[in-house]
């Protein structure tokens, strides 16, 4: 498919596809931010497009690199003018995001106390965007990771090699606002989208090089079927990715969770054509498609479950029921 990319947002693809073939697969978040730091992806004044690309070609190389380098995105857009957030833009500091919302911090005089669950990547010096409640408001709020009354307990995940999670308490850390919830959700959901899209398209390279090397498995037609269903939903869900991401700050969460559901959607069903195509030695162990199934469930998994996606497209695309009952 032929979009009308800017050489900026063709340059930043471009790039971040060479920093991904020269990352190890399990390369640690620091390595990727520093890494995309010197390729010049690290920027607060890019545009959401280009960064969904870089971001995309990154994961088709390593899904856990492209979800870094999303969550390091995400953070430094919520500050894209403080000079106090240049250690983001440098690559020094490491951006994380709670992605779930199992447990929520409150804030109080410009502290937080509580937990935050699934925080990630978690690396020596990192500042995290958490959902913190005041009452019944939930604003964004950004911490250091090495901050004032900051514990930090990681845990094991079967997916995103490389990418370091963790619950974190907080006891009276100081924090800033980042604006409302739903503006860094949307912008999450849209880069998240962008590593989905990159899955599918590894999803998809992997099946082909069976094919040319094989001819596949199951029959010659029912190989080009799987694939060609893989390839029309893959540029589907593109389409959809690069439209939220085309609004910029503005993407609203509707825009976002539409894009986040089609590019998972399409993505759990890439890997499962794949593994269709390249039969069983797709389950063995540390085979990449083996590694796609555990990452694609991450990602369908944070920033907003599929029954959440689909509440908040319905909500704001679909005729209020109630309304009509009466």
């Amino acid at each position: 498919m032929d979009f009308e990319l800017t050489e900026v947002q063709r340059s930043w693809r471009d790039k971040a596809q060479t920093l991904g073939r020269e990352l190890p697969e399990d390369a640690a978040a620091a390595d990727v931010v520093i890494g995309a730091a010197r390729a010049g992806l690290i920027d607060p004044r890019a545009d959401l497009v280009a960064a969904s690309l870089a971001v995309e070609a990154l994961a088709c190389e390593s899904a856990a690199a492209g979800m870094t380098l999303a969550m390091h995105l995400t953070t430094l857009l919520a500050f894209p003018g403080d000079e106090r957030f240049i250690a983001l833009a440098r690559g020094e500091t490491v951006g994380a995001l709670a992605l779930s919302s199992e447990d929520v911090p409150t804030i109080e005089n410009g502290r937080l106390s509580g937990r935050a669950s699934w925080v990630g990547p978690i690396t020596e010096r990192g500042v995290a965007i958490v959902g913190a409640r005041q009452g019944s408001h939930v604003t964004a709020c950004a911490a250091a990771l090495d901050g004032e009354g900051v514990h930090v307990s990681e845990m094991k995940a079967t997916a995103l090699q490389g990418f370091v999670w963790a619950y974190v308490m907080f006891a009276g850390t100081p924090c800033l606002a980042a604006g409302e919830t739903t503006a860094v959700m949307a912008r999450a959901r849209t880069l998240i989208a962008s590593v989905a899209l990159g899955i599918s398209s590894r999803a998809l390279r992997e099946s082909l090089a069976v094919v040319h090397r094989e001819h596949g498995a199951g029959g010659e037609q029912t190989v080009q079927g799987l694939l060609a269903d893989t390839a029309t939903e893959l540029d589907a869900a593109r389409m959809l990715t690069w439209n939220a991401a085309a609004k910029g700050k503005d993407v609203s969460l509707a825009n976002a969770s539409m894009a986040k559901l089609a590019a998972t959607t399409a993505a759990q069903a890439a890997v499962t054509r794949a593994t269709q195509v390249v039969g069983v030695d797709s389950f063995r162990r540390g085979h990449v498609i083996e590694r796609l199934t555990q990452d694609v469930r991450a990602i369908e998994l944070f920033a907003g479950r599929t029954e959440a996606l689909r509440e908040s497209v319905a909500g704001d695309r679909l005729p209020d029921v109630s309304s009509h009952s009466n």
